[in-house]
Order: C-alpha cells, then structure tokens, then sequence
C-alpha cells in the first residue's frame, strides 16, 4: 500500500524518535484503519463488547442501602388553614366567581371571574431576625 505525502512525513519523524522504517510504517498504517473505523486486530469481539458495556453503564436506580432518604412529614399550618378557608367562603359568596376550588388546603385557590381564570397563592414569610 502506497503512502501518501502527510503518511511518509509521519513515519520519518517516528524514524527520528527511534522507530525502524518497518514499526514506523505499520503504526501510520494502523492509525490510518483507526481514524477510518476499520476493524483492527485489537477490536473486542461481540462478547467482549457486552462485557465491556456492561462495567461501563451507571445504574443511576441503585440505591445505597447505607443512606435511606426519609421524606419529612410537615406540620399542618392551622393559620394558613383556616385563611384560606376564610378566603374560599368570602370569594364563594360572590355571585361572579365561579368554577371555585381550593388546589392546596394550605396554599392555593383557584377561581374563574368574568370568564378569565385567577388564583390567590397564601405565602408565610419567615420572622425577621433581630
């Protein structure tokens, strides 16, 4: 197989670094098969593949069985309870509402008004801090 101009380059500067004229050729020649995606002699066969993919996949559904997380159970908040309660009866007596519902007992009611929808968020902001 001829080489071209860049190739003979390359394997006179192996040459250099020490290489025989024979090494050099076969590692340019080898180079070129892998830049290209040819097999080579030191492809993994099939089963060596699934091996190898097999060491190499994350599974990302393991779980440690040292740490377990625990998901915290939060406190009912009675005062954000019983606004929005007094939210809900308060829009419910108004005749233009309507499609009225409370999407989060603690924080969200939902409402249509004059055909548009709308919804009041209740947030409780922290203390100051002195």
């Amino acid at each position: 197989m001829a080489l071209t101009k860049a190739q003979e380059k390359e394997v006179k500067r192996l040459q250099g670094l020490g290489f025989t004229e024979t090494e050099a050729t076969e590692m340019v020649l080898y180079d070129d098969e892998v830049e290209h995606g040819k097999a080579t002699e030191f492809d993994l066969t099939e089963e060596q593949k699934k091996i190898a993919k097999q060491y190499t996949t994350v599974d990302s559904k393991r779980k440690n069985p040292n740490y377990v997380f625990t998901k915290r159970e939060r406190k009912p908040n009675e005062t954000k309870r019983s606004l929005i309660a007094k939210i809900n009866q308060f829009l419910g007596e108004d005749d233009e509402i309507s499609s009225l519902s409370v999407s989060n007992i603690e924080r969200q009611i939902d409402f249509e008004c004059d055909g548009k929808q709308f919804s009041i968020t209740l947030t409780e902001h922290r203390p100051k801090k002195q």
